[in-house]
């Protein structure tokens, strides 16, 4: 193999490398006997399909399967030889190549710049120093306990705000569809999570209600035959319950996981604290990077800048 700079502009170099056909002609003919063994044909005994032959049929194929592997060898060979520290992946031009001929091909590529880095003493870092008012880590909590409301049974007719525990069953134009079927729904009145004003047909009923709704399905509806169209939900209302207040104290705090309200608190604190480190480090390490693009300047590869410029 004959390696050569062809040309050399900044980080980009480009090497002209040529294959002896001996070379190849080693490796086409070591594939040919491998396949000897492994080729069936009807008409001949397995393993013994003459050389010739499977050339006659597959040729083509086996010298590309050859070319691509010598290619592969021998551009990372070239950067070797050459100290080529490579960034991305290599060009390579194919110039001659052919059953009988010399492979001849250029790999164009792109180095990794050679980096001097300053001084640290010159660098400026900020460190950031947090501290949680009481007032917020108590909103988290009000927050937290506002998520995870209880239900109690309730008698009296629903109201915005009850959860309403039911089962349904729906059609549209008479006909079932998929996800017509619902079992021990659960939805809290007004929050309007299930159908856009569905809950606000579940105000005034109460425990055993047959409660027929109709309401149009979303136009966003996964089967779009059926988007935008009215549906009929055939109700059971199996319970109603009210929302109650949930108290924030030693109980509450344990079942969140905290060993008393105090260290639920700190824990709180500590979690706030933590976004808060993860925003600011992130300012931080956006302040080192200007710093060092100031005080370096250096060629950067322009297929990594192509590369990043098209993603």
């Amino acid at each position: 193999m004959k390696v050569e700079v062809q040309n050399k502009k900044g980080l980009t170099t480009v090497l002209s490398i040529i294959v002896d056909k001996k070379i190849i002609q080693e490796k086409l003919d070591k594939k040919l006997s491998e396949l000897q063994t492994e080729v069936s044909l009807k008409g001949f005994r397995p393993g013994k399909v003459p050389s010739a032959v499977i050339k006659s049929q597959f040729g083509k194929a086996i010298y590309g399967e050859v070319i691509d592997k010598i290619l592969q060898e021998t551009s990372n060979k070239a950067l070797v030889e050459k100290k080529i520290k490579a960034a991305g992946q290599p060009k390579i031009d194919l110039k001659t190549f052919g059953e009988g001929k010399d492979l001849n091909y250029t790999l164009e590529v792109d180095s990794l710049p050679e980096l001097s880095l300053a001084s640290f003493e010159k660098y400026k870092a900020s460190e950031y120093q947090v501290k949680i008012e009481s007032k917020l880590v108590d909103e988290k909590i009000n927050e937290i306990a506002k998520n995870n409301k209880t239900f109690l049974d309730k008698k009296d007719k629903s109201t915005k705000g009850d959860l309403v525990i039911f089962d349904y069953n729906a059609t549209v134009d008479g006909k079932k569809f998929e996800g017509s079927e619902g079992k021990n729904t659960r939805l809290v009145v007004g929050e309007d999570l299930f159908l856009k004003g569905f809950d606000e047909k579940l105000i005034g009923v109460k425990k055993n209600d047959h409660k027929t709704i109709e309401v149009n399905l979303p136009e966003n509806y996964s089967n779009k035959d059926l988007a935008n169209k009215k549906a009929k939900f055939e109700c059971l209302i199996k319970n109603v319950q009210i929302a109650n207040e949930t108290k924030i104290d030693e109980t509450f705090a344990k079942n969140m996981g905290a060993k008393d309200l105090n260290d639920l608190k700190s824990l709180i604190e500590k979690q706030i604290s933590n976004q808060y480190k993860q925003s600011l480090n992130s300012i931080t390490k956006k302040d080192i990077l200007d710093q060092i693009e100031k005080l370096h300047k250096t060629e950067l590869p322009k297929n990594l800048l192509n590369k990043k410029f098209t993603q």
